[in-house]
């Protein structure tokens, strides 16, 4: 995985910052070389890191990282030396920090902070420079910014990030045959906007639907939902731009976005974990920095170009348990599709102010008629009923069942019992789509011990789920009477409860479960 840093010189008013990013792999003393090189530091002073927030935990007790070696002229109060600590062993979660300093008599501190982690792109060097924002001080200079502050000129952020990437190619080059080397294989990555012509379909949508902007008049509450004429699946639209901020579309596809909308309109507050259950097409009109190289190689090859704000397509698969990723043939497929399908919906709409004000009951839909072989616009049933999610179907074999209900008594103590993703990506194997490990949790109610926990992939389905309920049976050697769950999780293991006869609760919040799930997570290796 690579880490995207912005290291900022502390006290700095406008702030002097470089974007960095950098292989999660890589040591604590790789990160201060290439620090050294983006701020034109000579390395001639001593340095050393300090940890003040890993994993979403603010540290009372800081944490020290340095050099121990003769570099630092008999001051080696660290607890780890860097050449020995990873990055992935400190930065866990987005937004986590470290502090950097360098020359402890001018006291040189840089905040360092874990803005995004995202897959390794094929054919790109890490560690790299992306943006430059003013210039770093001399050496030895503190002193002249007594009285007015750390303030330096502006400069050329394009020929900046030039010089420090050639510098940093030329320290790390090491990396690069392991670079080249990999960037070869790319047989497991499906097909690329070359050959897959989707990708000019999908473009020619994208710009028409931004040139038509429907937020203007439909709401993100107003679902539109598209037939695909090949699954048979609905997909439920929802524009995005009423609000000024975001714009593009999102569309959620089939049961699984279905049982994520409903989720997400029942949420009373925001929950990042959450997010990670849609199965969903995302457009969005970004900004240029906001592309990574593949976003902008797909504009590159399909021979498009874009200028300002809020102008370039961007692209994202969300599925289950997975990272955010580049469309599969297929999705562009569905996307074009999809959108094509909206943006006639949207233009019927805005003259027809009979069918607009059947968004507040109803959900229009388009529909292909193979009969007629056209597309239809209909009214489906209310919102409330079509974003309704249904019980879960029975994955465990009901003999199995007979037999466990027939020889097993029952667990008197009440349990809670809940599965939830861990905020921490894992990649496999190189170019493969990272995932979100699932942690599943049983405690008592009683004391909060913990009765059944397991670390899956996959985990976020209802077969799953109902396994994992099996798994925890199976351990007590008892049915358990009771079982608290959240909402969702009662939708998987109602079947099995069923069966049975054990009683659940469903509530909005596990509180003793909730406390031993971030117990683990702390005590975690990532």
């Amino acid at each position: 995985m690579i880490f995207q840093l912005k290291i900022t010189i502390k006290e700095s008013k406008p702030p002097i910052w470089r974007r960095i990013e950098i292989g999660d792999s890589m040591t604590f003393s790789d990160l201060h070389k290439a620090i050294q090189i983006a701020f034109e530091w000579g390395d001639y002073h001593l340095h050393g890191f300090d940890i003040r927030r890993s994993n979403s935990v603010q540290l009372n007790n800081r944490v020290y990282i340095g050099p121990m070696d003769d570099s630092q002229h008999g001051f080696s109060d660290y607890e780890f030396n860097e050449e020995d600590v990873l990055l992935k062993d400190v930065f866990i979660q987005e937004k986590d920090r470290v502090v950097y300093t360098y020359d402890f008599g001018d006291n040189w501190e840089h905040e360092i902070l874990l803005e995004k982690v995202f897959a390794e792109e094929v054919s790109t060097f890490y560690p790299r420079c992306t943006k430059a924002m003013r210039a770093a001080p001399k050496e030895d200079s503190r002193f002249d910014y007594l009285e007015t502050g750390i303030v330096t000129e502006n400069i050329n952020s394009n020929e900046e990030i030039e010089d420090i990437n050639e510098e940093l190619r030329n320290l790390f080059g090491h990396l690069a045959e392991v670079n080249l080397e990999n960037s070869g294989n790319q047989s497991d990555q499906g097909e690329g906007p070359t050959t897959n012509p989707n990708w000019h379909r999908l473009l020619e949508m994208a710009d028409e639907f931004k040139g038509l902007k429907p937020w203007q008049w439909l709401g993100d509450g107003q679902f539109i939902a598209v037939e695909d004429p090949v699954t048979k699946e609905y997909v439920y639209c929802s524009i995005m731009g009423g609000a000024g901020l975001e714009f593009g579309l999102a569309a959620y596809i089939g049961e699984q976005g279905k049982r994520f909308l409903n989720g997400l309109l029942m949420q009373s507050s925001f929950d990042e974990k959450y997010y990670i259950k849609q199965r969903s097409l995302i457009l969005s009109f970004s900004n240029r920095e906001e592309l990574n190289n593949e976003d902008y190689q797909i504009l590159k090859e399909t021979g498009t170009s874009y200028r300002g704000k809020n102008q370039w397509p961007l692209f994202r698969s969300y599925q289950p348990g997975y990272y955010p990723w580049i469309l599969d043939a297929e999705e562009v497929r569905l996307l074009s599709l999809v959108i094509e399908q909206v943006i006639e919906v949207s233009r019927i709409v805005k003259d027809d102010s009979k069918l607009l004000s059947a968004f507040d009951s109803h959900i229009v839909a388009r529909v292909f008629d193979e009969k007629s072989n056209k597309w239809e616009t209909v009214l489906l049933r209310d919102q409330e009923n079509m974003i309704k999610v249904e019980e879960s179907s029975l994955f465990i074999n009901e003999l199995e069942l007979q037999e466990l209900k027939n020889s097993l008594k029952y667990y008197n103590i009440p349990l809670e019992f809940d599965s939830e993703y861990m905020l921490a990506p894992i990649q496999d194997h190189r170019n493969e789509r990272p995932y979100y490990p699932t942690l599943v949790l049983s405690v008592e109610r009683k004391n909060g011990l913990i009765v059944y926990n397991e670390i899956l992939k996959n985990g976020d389905t209802a077969e799953a789920n109902q396994n994992a309920f099996l798994e925890l049976i199976k351990q007590l050697n008892r049915i358990p009477k009771e079982v608290w769950v959240k909402e969702e999780m009662a939708q998987y293991i109602k079947p099995i409860a069923k069966k049975l006869q054990i009683k659940l609760l469903t509530v909005q919040t596990l509180p003793l479960l909730d406390h031993a799930r971030k117990e683990m997570e702390m005590m975690m290796p990532v």
